[in-house]
């Protein structure tokens, strides 16, 4: 593999047709619940990090004394996505988060989602392991949500 640091030989223009663009965003943070309160807490650089056990205890060795902790996770509206309970009950709580922010990016992009219907678009997501994917393999303490 060859590596280079010359902008030329990296960017290359889009063939007409093929132009993409990045017109909302949307995230939910540790102590941001979303774009806008991350931005004020990195500005007024408040510690969004903390080392309380609101969501799981801290004395086992594998899991870090100080964690960023997204809060609400158990909120989620299953009707509004046409997720029956008993689904969005079982489901990975980054999957309804992910759900919740890309509808909120699309509004945040000034546009209505009913009127994406057939229309060539995409949503790309940018996402870590889940914890709750590491407790599926591993045997942790239980996770408070």
């Amino acid at each position: 593999m060859f590596a280079t640091n010359s902008v030329e030989n990296t960017y290359k223009e889009p063939l007409p047709g093929e132009e993409i663009v990045i017109s909302g965003i949307a995230g939910k943070f540790p102590n941001s619940d979303n774009v806008e309160e991350l931005k004020n807490n990195l500005m007024n650089k408040v510690d969004v990090i903390s080392d309380d056990d609101r969501r799981w205890k801290l004395d086992h060795p594998d899991i870090p004394q100080r964690t960023g902790k997204i809060y609400g996770v158990r909120k989620f509206d299953a009707q509004f996505f046409h997720i029956p309970c008993y689904e969005a009950h079982m489901m990975d709580p980054m999957s309804r988060l992910l759900l919740e922010r890309a509808y909120e990016a699309v509004i945040d992009a000034g546009i209505n989602p009913k009127q994406l219907r057939g229309s060539r678009t995409g949503v790309f997501v940018g996402t870590c392991c889940s914890e709750s994917e590491v407790n599926w393999f591993f045997d942790k303490p239980k996770v408070r949500y």
